[in-house]
């Protein structure tokens, strides 16, 4: 499914036991503070928040809605991902500073994790994609294989997200302040 690529492990492994379960983990983990994460942690997906006013701040303030096919209103909805998240019971929840960086991040990570035996393995990464230059909406994705929805696109409440695991998160005061950008890999 997916092809060779630089965080992709030079060998295969199928999980089979609770260890190997947390050394997949701890896999993951190692490869996203490797690629640039300041943080990364394991969560059980009942604590990612998703709320409907989330999707109205892309739509009422931000200049890519509906410009990209990993914004609303292509993105999943606030109600898809509340199913979505049913399906799931880990996740590897990231935390950055650059949202190009995370998507990237989330990109990489997705794919060690599906090479390590987490096949449910998907990511979502932060702000709109920039992938292409303009994003065809009328068309399928011609990037599908790095581009993936953020987390606030499909609803997700990151800010409170990330404080149910104590990681650090504020609104910005000034633009020239550090952001704390955070992306999800739903795994199994």
């Amino acid at each position: 499914m997916y092809p060779p690529d630089s965080a992709l492990p030079e060998f295969q492994t199928v999980i089979t036991s609770r260890q190997n379960l947390t050394d997949a983990c701890k896999v993951l983990i190692e490869k996203a503070k490797e690629l640039g994460c300041a943080q990364a942690a394991v969560i059980h997906p009942n604590t990612i928040i998703t709320g409907r006013w989330v999707q109205l701040k892309c739509k009422y303030g931000c200049e890519e809605y509906g410009k990209k096919l990993t914004c609303p209103p292509h993105s999943p909805s606030y109600e898809e991902m509340k199913e979505i998240l049913r399906e799931y019971n880990r996740a590897l929840l990231l935390h950055g500073h650059m949202s190009w960086q995370m998507r990237y991040i989330t990109a990489e990570i997705e794919k060690l994790a599906f090479a390590l035996g987490f096949y449910k393995a998907f990511g979502l990464g932060a702000g709109p994609c920039k992938l292409c230059e303009n994003c065809d909406t009328t068309h399928s994705c011609i990037r599908t294989m790095e581009a993936r929805p953020s987390m606030e696109a499909c609803g997700i409440d990151v800010y409170q997200t990330a404080r149910n695991h104590n990681f650090k998160i504020e609104t910005l005061k000034d633009k020239n302040e550090e952001a704390n950008i955070y992306g999800l890999i739903l795994l199994e």
